[in-house]
């Protein structure tokens, strides 16, 4: 506690110093912390900056805890009838985060001037994946690139909008030992990319999802990892069978197309299969299931076992057609999935509102706002956003 009084001690300060209405004692004060180092003083002056204030008060109120304070934000009411702001302290170790959560949360209590900034709902973020090539180089790709990267061995790399592909342009070259070299593509929060395989097979992926994956296939198997969500349209070769290999599991099959989901901060990897024939392998516990279309098999990260059963595939792979496809989903699963594409922070009020169940097919380039009043049409919930924080309470 002694900590914490510390730090709301030494935003009284600045704040007050910021407003000129510092004593000469508080004066002492702010000169002794400003001695201690470059580091608070820069701070200082980074307050000093026109807008400053406004801008970490703003920041700020998204800070909160609960439980085990692992989401942080901070409740504002939408109508001007509710301007009673909710706040709480997260405690944490790291200073400069308590610092400014204490400096905003003072400013919010009644020091800043004028009018707090109204809640906003924003669309989909920046799209821009990063691709790094076999010698480390990192190229940034926009929707508005076009362009043809340098030659990798003899791959020829194409960059069209959102889609990338690689094109081998000797292929009736000889026989000859040929070095593997690998490309990174990391799809933001927000993102989503189209890429093409050097032996054609396609792949869409989801936002914050990363794949790697040799520049040309080399050898008697084609193998890519995946961290992340990713659809697949394999090109059926059966001399050199295609493995999606993430932290846990493996896939292998010759041609067909699935949905491959291993997102790190979920329980499962899953597998759902619209065409042909996968193997799903168990790298903890060695087990191999076989998918036949119209299954989902899915691997327990903690016991390493895997299962399967029959599903609707759209629900799992529409994402890659521009929807949002939930039936009987939990709240929480679903808000996940909002969270990569828009970017979020969800905090949830009521616990209990996890549970509730949505079900819809909704449009992914729609604004967020409008995917909230369609979900708030249930009656059962209702939403606080400011900024990037959704707060989710009962009704």
């Amino acid at each position: 506690m002694k900590k914490e009084k510390d730090i709301f001690r030494l935003a009284d300060v600045i704040a007050r110093s910021l407003e000129g209405t510092l004593s000469a004692d508080e004066q002492r004060e702010l000169d002794e912390w400003l001695a201690v180092s470059a580091a608070n003083r820069e701070k200082y002056e980074g307050f000093r900056t026109a807008g400053a204030l406004e801008r970490k008060s703003a920041e700020y109120q998204q800070v909160d805890w609960q439980g085990d304070c692992k989401k942080f934000m901070a409740s504002r009411a939408r109508s001007q009838r509710r301007r009673r702001v909710q706040w709480f302290v997260r405690y944490a170790a790291v200073f400069v985060l308590l610092f400014g959560v204490a400096l905003g949360l003072y400013i919010s209590a009644g020091h800043e001037k004028g009018e707090r900034p109204v809640a906003q709902s924003g669309g989909a973020v920046s799209k821009n994946a990063i691709l790094t090539l076999a010698g480390g180089e990192q190229v940034v790709l926009s929707d508005s690139n076009f362009s043809a990267l340098k030659m990798q061995g003899d791959i020829h790399v194409t960059v069209e909008g959102n889609n990338i592909s690689y094109t081998n342009r000797n292929d009736g070259e000889g026989k000859r030992e040929k070095k593997v070299l690998f490309n990174t593509l990391r799809i933001p929060r927000g993102g989503e990319y189209f890429l093409t395989l050097s032996d054609g097979s396609t792949v869409w992926l989801n936002a914050e999802t990363e794949i790697r994956y040799p520049v040309e296939f080399v050898g008697d198997k084609r193998v890519v990892y995946v961290e992340g969500e990713a659809y697949f349209d394999v090109k059926k070769d059966e001399k050199r069978p295609f493995v999606v290999r993430a932290a846990q599991a493996d896939v292998r099959v010759l041609g067909t197309s699935f949905n491959f989901r291993a997102y790190p901060d979920e329980d499962g990897v899953t597998t759902t299969l619209e065409s042909g024939s996968v193997i799903m392998v168990s790298q903890k516990s060695k087990q191999e299931i076989r998918l036949e279309p119209g299954e989902q098999g899915t691997l327990d990260k903690e016991s390493g076992e895997l299962s399967k059963h029959a599903v609707d595939t759209y629900l799992y792979s529409a994402w890659k057609d521009g929807r949002f496809v939930f039936e009987d989903a939990r709240l929480e699963d679903l808000f996940h999935v909002l969270a990569r594409w828009y970017d979020l922070h969800v905090f949830y009020v009521h616990p209990g509102a996890k549970d509730i169940r949505f079900t819809g097919d909704l449009n992914k380039s729609e604004d967020f706002g409008a995917i909230l009043e369609i979900i708030e049409n249930n009656e059962r919930v209702e939403f606080e956003v400011n900024e990037r924080t959704v707060s989710i309470r009962l009704r």
